[in-house]
């Protein structure tokens, strides 16, 4: 099965001009080993190691269930030699509370110490964050120890801790507070920490902060700067990520990060990796690290921006001279060997479905503003409402190959999705080497309703696939086809409606367990992506 991985390219973003070289960020979703439909934030690599918090309620099984209690955790996941992220597990030095949230954890290799914030609830039944740190005794963790000094504030929120170094003595704890004498909102503040004492609060105030929001700040000590979001003006979403060079209260003028690191979305909580092989000195490599964002291919459950999820940002840098000289690109003839198109072939047909009617139901539009994991995530989410209509089956021998058939079917719907993520990167990469692309896409539908109607259902659903190719990860392939001498993509409808459905599938109003929920039924709702040929 592919993996949830999605390299968004995009040229327009040059952080660097070397010659013929040009450096580029590429951000990289990191799939259902450590993202859920939840909320994961505070991603932080730490050697082969990736920390982060999650806000889940598992089941018994272990699956994840709609919100009710929900507490934050701290995991963590290993990291392969290639990057690949293993299952995330809770983690082993005994900072999580089985009734506190628990998360943004932060490192001070040199001292052995690892802060955190704890979220609890006053009087008046609002959170309150305060900042904890378990220490290293003889190799045994110490128990959990809230800040002393003024750190924590009664009735205010102190989060987000990151460290710094000014000698080998002192410790510089910046973190975020809404606490009084700041500039407006969340501002980041911070101490100083010696064996002996912790110094008091002090605001970095200006350029750092402002009269919005700053939040979720890192600071990199190899390379002296910090990293923080703000929801101030002049951004391209509700906050984006800065960075700012100096330390203590001295700094320069935030330069804001470039697309795709920001979006129109929330993205939070960028930081670099860390190589744990020095951990003396707390190196970090700049050439790759994470951040949570809650852009549009982000797991959810209900609400389409509610949820952040962890992605990877990698520096990459290209020899623009060798991708002008491609033949391939000049005679626009690729070979299958010279191109992703054999790959991305293989992949086909890629199937997407729908539940019943969806998108927009119960209209005669012919197009709509949704993307197609915009469906497919609610989809995922009715899989338990399809498995108990199956219980209205009195047979039990045909009700368990009902719900054995059920089963198989998500799989093959996630399957699909999955598939197309990888085949979204693969397109993108032929667009970017000049390749003038022509896909073919059929829309299908189920027989409930009338064929002038499914016609039209088809062509809504063409329309998502449309949607997600032009806007996946803040308009991945519309931007890299406005760069010169990149390529285009022209999709060829081919709205089937219902003529192409059996003739045994239920068509019937009344009967919605075989017309709406059955295996046959949810077969015909669906696009297919059929063909992909250069023009």
């Amino acid at each position: 099965m592919y993996n949830r991985l999605l390299t968004i390219l995009l040229f327009f973003c040059f952080l660097t001009t070397a010659g013929a070289q040009i450096t580029r960020y590429e951000v990289t979703h990191e799939g259902r080993k450590v993202n859920t439909p939840g909320s994961e934030s505070g991603p932080i690599r730490i050697g082969d190691t990736l920390y982060y918090s999650s806000l889940q309620e598992v089941s018994e099984s272990g699956g994840y269930i709609d919100f009710g209690i929900t507490i934050m955790r701290v995991f963590k996941s290993q990291v392969s030699e290639n990057g690949k992220l293993s299952n995330g597990e809770p983690e082993t030095f005994g900072i999580n509370h089985p009734s506190r949230h628990t998360g943004n954890v932060a490192f001070d290799l040199r001292n052995g110490i690892i802060y955190f914030t704890r979220c609890r609830l006053d009087n008046s039944d609002s959170y309150q964050n305060e900042i904890y740190y378990i220490k290293s005794k003889g190799g045994k963790w110490s128990k959990p120890q809230r800040m002393g000094g003024n750190v924590n504030m009664k009735g205010y929120n102190s989060t987000h801790p990151t460290i710094g170094h000014i000698s080998d003595s002192v410790t510089i704890l910046y973190f975020a507070s809404d606490r009084p004498g700041g500039m407006g909102g969340m501002d980041i503040w911070y101490v100083t920490v010696d064996e002996k004492e912790i110094g008091l609060p002090t605001n970095l105030g200006s350029p750092i902060n402002s009269q919005y929001d700053e939040i979720t700040p890192f600071y990199d000590q190899t390379d002296g700067v910090m990293y923080f979001s703000s929801d101030r003006p002049g951004g391209s979403g509700k906050h984006d990520v800065y960075s700012s060079r100096g330390s203590r209260n001295s700094w320069r003028t935030p330069t804001r990060l470039p697309e795709p690191i920001n979006s129109v979305e929330d993205d939070l909580y960028f930081t670099v990796n860390c190589q744990e092989s020095d951990f003396n000195a707390q190196k970090t490599n700049r050439n790759s690290g994470y951040f949570t964002s809650n852009r549009s291919d982000s797991y959810f459950i209900h609400d389409t921006s509610c949820c952040h999820d962890i992605y990877r940002w990698d520096l990459v840098t290209i020899d623009t001279t060798k991708v002008k000289s491609k033949p391939a690109v000049a005679e626009n003839k690729p070979t299958e060997d010279t191109c992703p198109c054999k790959q991305a072939r293989r992949l086909l047909p890629i199937k997407l479905f729908f539940h019943n009617d969806e998108p927009n139901p119960r209209c005669q539009d012919t197009t709509t503003t949704l993307t197609y994991f915009q469906t497919y995530n609610s989809y995922m989410f009715m899989k338990r409402t399809y498995m108990e209509r199956q219980n209205e089956i009195t047979d039990s021998t045909e009700r368990s190959m009902a719900l054995a058939s059920l089963e198989s079917f998500f799989v093959e719907v996630q399957y699909n999705s999955e598939k197309f993520e990888h085949f979204i990167h693969l397109l993108a990469q032929d667009i970017l080497n000049g390749r003038h692309v022509v896909l073919t896409v059929g829309g299908y539908a189920s027989p409930l309703h009338n064929s002038a109607y499914n016609v039209n259902l088809s062509k809504r659903r063409i329309s998502t696939i449309v949607n997600q190719l032009k806007e996946y990860n803040g308009g991945m392939i519309r931007r890299v086809m406005s760069q010169p001498g990149s390529g285009t993509l022209e999709i060829k409808s081919a709205p089937f409606g219902s003529s192409t459905s059996p003739k045994d599938v239920s068509s019937s109003a009344k009967d919605q367990l075989h017309s709406v929920y059955s295996v046959d039924a949810a077969r015909e709702r669906r696009i297919e992506i059929l063909e992909y040929n250069y023009r």
